[in-house]
């Protein structure tokens, strides 16, 4: 059911220490998505000394599509540096807590992010998060205050994650194909494309590489489409609701009654392992999706992934490896293609004693 879009952002939800987000699952669905495509635009020249938004949570880079080296928080406004191969370079500056650094000699850095689990970065001491370094980045020291140090770097980030205000935008014919029927319809071609509410609005998904889009409006270089799909939502989805929480069924019985349990809402005592990224062989993920590496508490063998929406996936980062936590979660499939471990979708979560 993901062949055609990467993931839906339905929205933020206010942080409590207790997620509570049980949503309502619907039927299955053949839908119409009336959408704004912007991503078959690509930057002009001259983009030095502009002012660019990130539009939505997006990683940022050592180099072009190189090292990982954190993620910046959607509404961050940066200065483009340069822009190569759909790849903008820009100077990360902000604040990072003095304990999770070390000094170190390496070059033009001499401070790198010592704790496991990364650490954030904000806008000023103690002032909002704009995005989260990973561990073993490095950095250069600009000063300290009061336990924070000032640190920055230069860093690239996926260009068609910014909207750069003000600059020129011409249309890139080498991520679209043009139909030649009576009908105009777009082929995303070699590179998925991000699909947006509206012209330099907020990404919804990434339509991916050979998707058909239906054009039914331009304004500009931005043409607006649709995209015919289907979403999962079982037939039984009234029900669902009245359903209570399953807590802590035995792995072995999900396969058994996958098609019962499809959709259904389970609680289990789980293990945190660690935060992984989903590549592109796991094909019950979305590429590059976060989820939960976690297992069974008091198990050594009963491993459940747990995917992360967007809205979460800043404080799932506070987890500590072996930590024990209480998951309520949607069951998206009883054995994941590649390994065989059931995957949860995240709905809320809590920490429990070891």
């Amino acid at each position: 059911m993901w062949s055609i879009f990467h993931q839906v952002d339905l929205g933020h939800v206010s942080e409590k220490c207790v997620y509570d987000m049980i949503g309502n699952p619907g039927r299955v669905y053949r839908m119409t998505m009336v959408l704004s495509l912007g991503c078959s635009l690509a930057f002009g020249q001259g983009i030095a000394g502009q002012v660019g938004v990130v539009q939505t949570d997006e990683n940022i880079r050592a180099s072009e599509n190189g090292i990982l080296l954190g993620r910046m928080i959607r509404g961050l406004e940066l200065n483009p540096l340069a822009l190569r191969d759909n790849w903008l370079e820009f100077n990360l500056g902000g604040w990072v807590w003095e304990q999770s650094l070390q000094s170190v000699d390496r070059g033009d850095f001499d401070l790198v992010v010592s704790i496991a689990q990364g650490e954030n970065i904000r806008d000023n001491p103690q002032g909002e998060i704009i995005g989260r370094l990973e561990n073993g980045t490095l950095l250069r020291f600009i000063e300290r205050v009061d336990g924070w140090i000032r640190v920055e770097r230069a860093v690239w980030i996926w260009a068609r994650s910014v909207d750069v205000k003000n600059s020129n935008i011409e249309p890139n014919n080498e991520d679209l194909k043009a139909g030649e029927d009576g009908m105009e319809w777009l082929t995303v071609g070699g590179r998925d494309l991000p699909i947006l509410d509206a012209p330099n609005g907020d990404t919804l998904f990434r339509a991916l590489p050979r998707s058909a889009l239906t054009v039914l409006a331009r304004e500009g270089n931005w043409a607006k489409v649709t995209i015919d799909g289907w979403i999962w939502a079982p037939a039984t989805s009234e029900e669902l609701l009245d359903l209570p929480v399953i807590v802590d069924i035995e792995i072995r019985d999900l396969a058994q009654r996958r098609e019962e349990l499809q959709g259904r809402v389970l609680r289990w005592d789980l293990q945190f392992i660690s935060i992984e990224d989903a590549d592109e062989i796991r094909s019950d993920f979305f590429e590059n999706e976060k989820f939960l590496v976690t297992k069974l508490v008091d198990s050594e063998n009963d491993f459940i992934y747990v995917t992360v929406p967007l809205n979460l996936t800043k404080v799932v980062t506070f987890l500590s490896p072996l930590e024990h936590i209480r998951v309520v979660g949607r069951l998206r499939t009883a054995s994941e293609k590649l390994t065989e471990a059931p995957v949860l979708e995240l709905i809320s979560f809590e920490k429990i004693p070891s």
